[in-house]
C-alpha cells in the first residue's frame, strides 16, 4: 500500500499543511476507506462537496475541497480533527496529484496516446500486437479493457480517471514495462484526466461528427481534440494528413516533431519532420495488399484487416513502431501475423452461409466508411443492421439513416442502448432520414433481428451488424442485460450449418 505524506503532495501548491500520511486518493465517498484523502470536486453529475461528512464518518484522514474563489484557496478548517483544505480548481489538478501520489511513474514510461473519433481502439490494438510479436512488453488503456496485451480486464470509460491512471501506470511500471499505449477520448482531454501526462508519441487518426450532445458543436469537439497537440507534453506527433483536420494542424504544428501519414500530396511533406504514405493499394476478398513509400524506406505489407480507414490505421500504427526505434523490415515481416481486432470489422463466416461483419460503427462517418470498405472488398448484396444509442448525439441518427439505406441493399432498424430514452422515439429519428420508409424493417430485439437477416438472406449475402462491436451488454433505462452480436453470430452459424 501507497503511504505519501500530505505536506509534500500539497507543497506544490500551500505552505501550512497539516501532518498527515494519506493511503490513497479517492473522489467517491462511498469507497472511502480510513486513512484516505476525500478529494470533494464538482462533478458533471453529482457534487462531491455535500458528501463530506460521509467522509468524515467514514474517517478519511483529510479532506481538500474544491473552490473558485482564489482567496479561499489555502483555507483549513478541522470537523472532528480531520483537516478540510479548500484547493482552487481541484478538479483540474487530480492528474498532478496522482501523479505526486504514485510517485511519477508516467516519467519512467514511454506512453504512446491515440485521439481522434474513430480508429483509436484499432490503432493501439496494432501497435500491441506488433509490438508482442517484437518481442516487447505492452501495457495499455482504452474501450477494450485495461491491462496487458491478451489479458485485458473491462473498463467504464476510453480513458479512465486520473487516480486510476497513475495507479495502473505505477503497476505496470514495476512489472517492468516499458510500453504503454493509451486512448484519449475528448472528455478525458476536457477533463484534464491526462493532464500530467508526457506523452512519448501522440497520433492522430481523424475527426468527424460524433460527442455532440456533450461538445455541441464541431469548432469544440475539434479544440477539445486539438488540447492532445497544443497543451500536453508531446515529444512525437503523427498525424492522419488525409483528414481535414489533420491537414490543418500539420501546418500549425510545422515548428514539433511531426509525422505525416496518408499525405495528399508532396508538398505537405515540408510541414513534417518526417512522413509515410501509401502509393498502391489492393483489395481482396479477406484482405488488403500495401505498398508505401517513408522516411525510413520503401516496402509492402499484407494484412486481414479490410478497408481504406484500416489501411491507414496500419500506416499510423506502422509510424509509431518506427518512432519507439523498431526496425522498418521485423515491422513488415510480422504484418501478416497480424489478428483482426475484436469487434472492428471482425468477420464471422462458415462454408455456404451468408458472411457477417461486425464492427463498433456508431457515428455517420464510421458507417459510412465500414459500408464503403465492404463494397470495396466484396461487391455483394448488403444487409445492415443498427441502431443509434439512447441519450446520445441526436442528430446523427437521421444522417446515418440516409447513409444505411443509400449504401446497403437492405436496412434492418434495431436497438444500441437506448438507455433512458423511448426505442420508438430513436427508431423515428433514424427513420426521418430515410425516403424509402416501407423498404427498411424495424425490429427492435437484436438478436431477433440478426436471426431473420440470417434466415432471409441468401449464401452470397454480406449482414454487416454495426454499433457494438466487443460489447457484450445492452442498457435499457439503468439496467443492463448480457448481450453480444458476436455471440449471436456465432450461435447462428453453429446451430444451423
Amino acid at each position: 500500500m501507497n503511504q505519501t505524506c500530505l505536506k509534500y503532495l500539497l507543497s506544490p501548491w500551500l505552505k501550512y499543511i497539516p501532518k498527515k500520511n494519506i493511503s490513497n486518493l479517492n473522489t467517491d465517498s462511498r469507497t472511502i476507506n480510513k486513512g484516505e484523502l476525500f478529494l470533494a470536486i464538482s462533478g458533471t453529475k453529482k457534487d462531491g462537496r455535500n458528501f463530506i461528512f460521509q467522509a468524515i464518518k467514514k474517517k478519511a484522514a483529510a479532506i481538500l475541497y474544491e473552490t473558485k474563489i482564489k482567496e479561499e484557496h489555502g483555507i483549513c478548517e478541522y470537523i472532528y480533527n480531520i483537516p478540510i483544505i479548500k484547493f482552487l480548481d481541484l478538479s483540474k489538478n487530480i492528474s498532478i496529484l496522482a501523479s505526486r501520489f504514485y510517485h511519477e511513474p508516467e516519467k519512467k514510461l514511454k506512453i504512446i496516446g491515440v485521439t481522434g473519433t474513430n480508429g483509436k481502439t484499432t490503432v493501439i490494438q496494432l501497435i500491441n500486437q506488433l509490438n508482442h510479436l517484437l518481442g516487447q512488453k505492452t501495457a495499455t488503456m482504452g474501450t477494450l479493457g485495461n491491462g496487458f496485451h491478451n489479458h485485458l480486464y473491462p473498463t467504464k470509460n476510453t480513458t479512465s480517471s486520473p487516480i486510476f491512471i497513475h495507479s495502473f501506470l505505477s503497476k505496470v511500471y514495476k512489472k517492468k514495462t516499458k510500453l504503454v499505449t493509451m486512448e484519449v477520448s475528448s472528455h478525458g482531454l476536457i477533463q484534464n484526466r491526462v493532464k500530467s501526462i508526457p506523452f512519448y508519441i501522440a497520433i492522430f487518426t481523424n475527426l468527424t461528427q460524433d460527442h455532440l450532445d456533450y461538445h455541441e458543436n464541431m469548432e469544440k469537439y475539434a479544440s477539445a481534440k486539438w488540447l492532445l497537440f497544443s497543451k500536453h507534453k508531446v515529444q512525437k506527433i503523427i498525424l492522419n494528413a488525409d483528414d481535414q483536420y489533420g491537414q490543418k494542424w500539420l501546418k500549425k504544428l510545422f515548428n514539433c516533431y511531426t509525422v505525416a501519414v496518408t499525405i495528399k500530396n508532396p508538398t505537405q511533406k515540408k510541414y513534417a519532420k518526417k512522413w509515410l504514405n501509401a502509393t498502391h493499394i489492393k483489395y481482396y476478398n479477406n484482405y488488403v495488399n500495401i505498398k508505401f513509400e517513408s522516411s525510413w524506406g520503401d516496402s509492402e505489407i499484407s494484412s486481414c484487416l479490410i478497408g481504406d480507414f484500416n489501411v491507414t490505421n496500419l500506416l499510423l500504427s506502422l509510424a509509431a513502431l518506427l518512432e519507439i526505434g523498431h526496425n522498418l523490415s521485423d515491422i513488415v515481416t510480422l504484418c501478416k501475423n497480424i489478428q483482426p481486432i475484436n469487434g472492428r470489422m471482425q468477420i464471422f463466416t462458415k462454408n455456404n452461409k451468408p458472411i457477417f461483419i461486425v464492427d463498433y460503427a456508431h457515428t455517420p462517418d464510421a458507417l459510412k466508411k465500414t459500408l464503403n470498405a465492404i463494397k470495396l472488398h466484396y461487391k455483394k448484396y448488403i444487409w445492415c443492421i443498427f441502431g443509434c444509442g439512447g441519450e446520445k448525439d441526436i442528430t446523427k441518427r437521421s444522417i446515418m439513416g440516409a447513409i444505411a439505406e443509400k449504401m446497403s441493399n437492405q436496412v434492418i432498424i434495431t436497438n444500441d442502448n437506448p438507455r433512458n430514452e423511448k426505442e420508438r422515439n430513436i427508431i423515428k429519428n433514424i427513420l426521418s432520414g430515410c425516403k424509402k420508409k416501407n423498404k427498411i424493417f424495424v425490429i427492435p430485439n437484436r438478436k431477433k433481428a440478426i436471426s431473420y437477416a440470417y434466415f432471409k438472406a441468401k449464401n452470397n449475402h454480406i449482414i454487416f451488424v454495426a454499433g457494438k462491436g466487443h460489447e457484450n451488454k445492452q442498457i435499457f433505462h439503468n439496467r443492463s442485460i448480457i448481450y453480444s452480436d458476436q455471440q449471436t453470430i456465432l450461435n447462428l452459424l453453429e446451430k444451423h450449418i
